[in-house]
């Protein structure tokens, strides 16, 4: 029954992500690639803006898909479930990953919607309004999420960990803030962009409770905890990495606003990277997610805050 029940909430996402790939499609694909923000970490985003103009209504198709996913997918994972597993268990490793996929599709709709605010392509309020508060809804995701498992907030990473390895492991943090988004914080902090209220709140809350919150929680906390004890410690931290870098991957398909090569140098040279030096670091904080949330938070939200801000000219 569990393996059918399985089966039925897999189609149903696939049938779902088929009807939000034919809506609206080709606006959708003319964005697709432009979707996230970290573009701007290997300047990209310049050349994803310049691809094609930005869509002049919302995808309204892509939007009710994404909230359409999320309503089933939150259902299919916490509706009727039989009694939560406990957390390093190969059981708890697969609703980290069904999570993950449900937050995966959801944002993969979402963001082809705002993907022209995320990289400054439209500075439109209602854009702005619309972005706020799907990255809500994403953090609200989140948080039935950890309610509906019922586990320990400290099982997630939420602790001090090994307070004497915190300092390294948030200094490891720094350094993936300055490699991925030194330009970014630059052209904020010399006057190259202007901020806006606008901007900034819109940065704020997709940096901390659409993206940092979401996949830290999701991949180094919920999957990466479910792998203690049961695989070798390179395996805790490679396979949360891999997980990330696919979900990654479905916001910017190769072919589209960018070509095949510099969509590998998006996912292998950022994004797997990325995700492999977060990992590493709760690691070596003993399990702490601190380190990581915060130095994603800082990456997500320097380079959001880049891209939305307008130029002085």
């Amino acid at each position: 029954m569990e393996i059918l029940n399985r089966a039925r909430f897999v189609s149903a996402c696939a049938g779902l992500a088929v009807f939000a790939s034919s809506a609206a499609a080709d606006t959708a694909a003319r964005t697709a690639a432009a979707a996230d923000p970290f573009l701007a970490a290997i300047g990209l985003a310049d050349s994803a803006a310049t691809a094609a103009p930005p869509p002049a209504q919302p995808m309204l198709g892509l939007l009710l898909a994404g909230f359409v996913l999320l309503v089933i997918g939150l259902a299919a994972l916490t509706v009727r479930r039989q009694p939560r597993p406990e957390i390093n268990t190969s059981a708890a490793g697969r609703r980290a990953l069904m999570y993950a996929i449900v937050y995966g599709l959801c944002t993969a709709c979402f963001l082809r919607v705002i993907g022209p605010a995320l990289i400054g392509q439209s500075r439109s309020p209602w854009l702005f309004a619309l972005g706020d508060v799907i990255f809500v809804t994403l953090g609200l995701f989140v948080w039935v999420m950890v309610l509906a498992e019922g586990h320990d907030l400290k099982v997630y990473g939420f602790h001090g960990g090994r307070t004497a390895r915190l300092p390294l492991a948030l200094i490891m943090g720094l350094g993936a803030v300055v490699v991925t988004a030194f330009d970014s914080y630059y052209a904020l902090f010399t006057g190259k962009v202007i901020v806006t209220a606008d901007s900034l709140v819109f940065s704020l809350l997709f940096a901390l409770v659409a993206s940092a919150l979401p996949e830290e929680v999701l991949f180094r906390g919920y999957l990466q905890s479910s792998l203690d004890r049961r695989t070798q410690r390179w395996a805790r931290v490679v396979a949360p990495a891999l997980a990330f870098t696919a979900i990654r991957a479905m916001r910017s398909f190769p072919g589209i606003s960018l070509g095949s090569p510099e969509w590998m140098v998006y996912i292998f040279g950022v994004v797997l990277p990325l995700g492999l030096w977060w990992g590493l670091m709760r690691d070596l904080a003993g399990g702490s997610l601190w380190p990581s949330l915060v130095s994603h938070f800082f990456v997500a939200f320097g380079t959001t805050l880049a891209s939305t801000s307008s130029n002085p000219s």
